[in-house]
């Protein structure tokens, strides 16, 4: 990957412990990537700091709301996120294998879905690589858009260039 800016990484979750090991893994998986981490206990406090920091790729546990009850959910949160103008991509943690919670993820913009099991944290680098890889392919996408445009613009104007002097002096290109 040929990524160079700083990517940030938000892991909302509350439970310290699994979020201890989560940033762990990630981090010695991604070892090359220039990717910063930040962890919150909740949504709200997530989201405080959305605009300021711009994540690029949010993880979010489904039920932030075991240890503060009056903390919003995981689905709350995702909303909040698609609201924003930059939206984050979001991969929707949970304990349940239920295809309900993970259809309702993906209706409200969740970009992946990943059961904690034995495997949670391969599952996770691996959303986490093709995320990465994702945007990356959309920046290259958008850098050769512009360029097009740039070309096809120079030629309108060369063609305009051409007929506004085959209108105005004739006789130029037939020396």
């Amino acid at each position: 990957m040929n990524i160079k800016k700083q990517i940030n990484i938000f892991i909302v979750e509350d439970d310290a412990s699994f979020t201890t090991s989560l940033i762990s893994e990630i981090e010695n998986s991604f070892y090359s990537i220039p990717i910063r981490i930040h962890a919150f206990e909740t949504g709200e406090k997530c989201m405080e700091k959305y605009d300021e920091l711009k994540p690029k790729v949010i993880i979010l546990n489904y039920y932030l709301n075991s240890k503060y009850p009056e903390a919003a959910n995981g689905i709350e949160v995702l909303d909040r996120i698609m609201n924003k103008k930059r939206k984050a991509e979001v991969i929707m943690l949970t304990h349940e294998d239920a295809i309900d919670i993970a259809i309702k993820s993906f209706k409200h913009g969740a970009s992946d879905y990943v059961v904690k099991t034995e495997t949670q944290f391969k599952k996770v680098n691996y959303s986490l690589f093709n995320l990465l890889k994702i945007m990356e392919a959309k920046k290259e996408a958008l850098k050769y858009k512009y360029f097009l445009g740039v070309f096809l613009g120079l030629m309108g104007l060369l063609t305009g260039a051409i007929i506004a002097i085959q209108i105005y002096s004739p006789g130029v290109f037939n020396k």
